[in-house]
């Protein structure tokens, strides 16, 4: 939840909202509970309506050794219907 949430919010800060298509995780280490979490996400590249987001978790005190790393897909929706959605989203450009 956590990455499909940031991997989303990380398309409407790069101006592009988008809903989630597919999000792949992979689980690398067990996520330990009670400690501080670093989760990342970016865009790494689009094709028309898709946008394409790679994120990760990994602990604050070891930010070099990943969790899980993810990868998602998620589609632009035309624009009366992102305004609707995204009402406080700034268009693009």
């Amino acid at each position: 939840m956590l990455l499909d949430e940031l991997m989303g919010r990380g398309c409407a800060a790069a101006g592009m909202a988008g809903l989630t298509v597919s999000l792949q995780m992979r689980y690398h280490r067990p996520v330990p509970l009670e400690t501080p979490l670093r989760v990342l996400a970016r865009v790494t590249g689009t094709d028309d309506r898709k946008i394409f987001v790679g994120g990760s978790i990994t602990t604050r005190t070891d930010p070099d050794a990943p969790l899980v790393t993810a990868d998602g897909v998620f589609v632009t929706p035309d624009p009366d219907r992102a305004r609707a959605l995204f009402p406080g989203l700034r268009p693009q450009g």
